[in-house]
């Protein structure tokens, strides 16, 4: 987590560096949208360059399709939210400028439910939707844009942690971060009131919002008394939960099972976070004595880890069982397809990546790690062929032409290769080195004339998007 932040601070530096754009028109307490596309788009770079970020597949697209859950009934549907998944132990997700939030992976692993969950993301969109922050920040009127860009950082981090804020307030007073945190405790209660609207309407039960606190009470026992951090970034009075309980009066109770996918995925995060070996004898032990929310969840966090520590016959017996006892569901096959290439039984695991795309034609899971199969086997055709009939679906997405570039490579096609690197860098926010790369691409000796053109034509867009961020100021 502290690499990230030192991002943070860095990206601080940057921004005053290279003259970026004023933070939208003060006289009219309004930050323009091209503004806040911009600076979402700077901390969406900076957050790609932190080893802290969780980038697994299966992981991510479980919070995305949550989400969009969400947002699609938010006061704002149309509104481009991102998300990132922070490596930090602590209870917390927070909001940022540029319709960005932050989940920290000790939220996953401390929600009780899958309606806990929805409740702090209905809550942080909220915050993205009523523009709590942006208003904030276009209120301050005799502040240059220097340091209100700075002040903007401050309260950023100040949402991740609170004790880190002050390191980056060389450029702007202390008292208007403190005037940020206040103006973010104004808006908890609409933020709850909001959230609490969409996590009805997304059909949580929205309980879920009073139990997530009561989770944090229990995490507040085991610190020592150290206020969470998600009651540090969002602090909480009386009159807030009696307003919450209030609310929830209003609605009927809803009884909604868990999807086993958010069991799966915080077993995949005990599996992957924190000490194997003492992790896999909590689980161990927690299976015997039947102490658990969620006894898939825990076979699948132990089989995971058996399958790292190269424990072949113990993994393959906990994935026999959440096939006997669970419903289908695409991480058990994929954790099975895992098992299978780890013992070097890649056509049972290609046919079975196969079947599985049958019934999950859109998992991007399966869509990858069978193009990256073919291309471990040398079957680079049918790698790209598979690429290419996902394209359109994932246009945006940098693993993608990750993977296209490897698969030219192999083939010796530069032109092809450097494109699709350019296009990785591109959509992982780095634009300069999107530029480099397509510039390569077009100094290749081969590719067509269509491929000359279009990686020609690629390359002024870029060029004129970063004049366009250049120029406005």
């Amino acid at each position: 987590m502290k690499k990230i932040l030192l991002i943070f601070i860095f990206f601080s530096h940057f921004v005053l560096a290279n003259n970026l754009p004023e933070l939208g028109d003060y006289s009219s307490s309004k930050i323009s949208e091209n503004d806040e596309i911009f600076i979402g788009r700077q901390i969406l770079f900076q957050v790609n360059q932190s080893d802290s970020i969780i980038r697994d597949i299966e992981i991510k697209d479980y919070l995305d399709l949550l989400a969009r859950r969400l947002i699609n009934v938010s006061t704002d549907p149309t509104k481009r939210i991102e998300f990132f998944i922070v490596n930090d132990s602590s209870v917390n997700a927070f909001a940022m400028l540029g319709g960005v939030i932050g989940v920290h992976t000790g939220l996953f692993l401390a929600a009780n439910s899958e309606s806990e969950l929805a409740s702090v993301l209905s809550h942080e969109i909220a915050h993205i939707n009523q523009k709590h922050i942006s208003r904030f920040l276009a209120q301050q009127e005799r502040a240059s844009y220097q340091s209100t860009f700075v002040m903007a950082i401050a309260l950023l981090l100040a949402r991740s942690n609170p004790q880190l804020a002050s390191t980056t307030m060389a450029g702007a007073s202390a008292g208007s971060v403190q005037g940020a945190l206040d103006f973010t405790r104004e808006n908890e209660k609409e933020a709850d009131r909001v959230g609490i609207q969409t996590l009805n309407n997304a059909g949580f039960d929205v309980r879920g919002a009073r139990d997530f606190f009561e989770t944090l009470k229990k995490a507040n026992q085991f610190s020592g008394g150290a206020a969470p951090a998600f009651l540090q970034t969002h602090p909480i009075t009386s009159s807030r939960i009696n307003d919450i309980e209030s609310r929830l009066k209003d609605f009927p109770y809803k009884q909604r099972i868990d999807s086993q996918t958010f069991h799966y995925v915080k077993g995949k995060l005990k599996a992957l976070l924190g000490d194997r070996s003492d992790t896999k004898n909590i689980l161990e032990e927690n299976i015997k004595n039947k102490i658990y929310i969620n006894e898939g969840g825990e076979r699948f966090a132990l089989a995971y880890i058996y399958l790292m520590d190269n424990e072949f016959e113990k993994s393959q017996e906990q994935i026999w069982w959440l096939f006997d006892n669970k419903k289908t569901n695409p991480m058990t096959s994929q954790l099975y397809i895992n098992y299978l290439i780890k013992i070097k039984k890649f056509t049972e695991a290609k046919k079975l990546y196969e079947e599985n795309l049958n019934y999950y034609p859109s998992n991007r899971s399966f869509i990858y790690g069978l193009a990256d199969l073919y291309l471990k086997t040398q079957e680079t055709e049918k790698a790209i062929k598979l690429l290419k009939k996902n394209a359109r679906r994932f246009s945006n997405d940098p693993i993608l032409y990750e993977l296209f570039a490897k698969g030219y490579s192999s083939q010796g096609k530069k032109l092809l290769q450097y494109e699709n690197l350019a296009e990785s860098a591109y959509y992982n926010f780095n634009l300069q080195e999107a530029i480099i790369r397509m510039d390569l691409a077009i100094k290749a000796n081969d590719g067509d004339f269509y491929q000359k053109s279009r990686v020609e034509s690629r390359l002024k867009q870029f060029q004129k998007e970063r004049q366009i961020y250049s120029s406005n100021k």
